[in-house]
């Protein structure tokens, strides 16, 4: 199963770079749309990690001393690693903004930047 979903995300990192690369006027469109979902994904996360320690602060007083240790380990398989989430939304941010900004940059040639088509001189 591991090697289906990083396969999964391997063909989605080609995708996106495939098109960042042959359409790059698309991939501008597009990429509002790639930050705001990585970004909702993200905050779902966080929403989930609140949702679980406000969860555990409201029931801790009524849990038995006998039964503590079931509930961390409950609550520890439900919590999401939130600092690897949070690096892990720096990364795709950054991977989808180099996807913007490389094109570009590797398509620019020293003739473009001649006298005059810059609007400098």
């Amino acid at each position: 199963m591991q090697s289906f979903i990083v396969g999964l995300l391997l063909a989605g990192v080609s995708a996106v770079s495939f098109v960042a690369f042959k359409h790059p006027n698309g991939y501008a469109k597009l990429f509002p749309y790639l930050i705001g979902s990585a970004t909702a994904v993200f905050v779902g996360i966080t929403v989930w990690q609140a949702a679980i320690e406000a969860l555990w602060i409201s029931l801790d007083g009524f849990l038995a001393k006998d039964s503590r240790p079931d509930a961390h380990y409950a609550k520890a398989h439900l919590s999401l690693p939130y600092l690897w989430a949070a690096f892990t939304y720096m990364g795709v941010l950054a991977f989808f903004w180099v996807n913007l900004k490389l094109p570009p940059f590797l398509y620019h040639t020293d003739e473009d930047m001649s006298p005059g088509r810059d609007g400098s001189g």
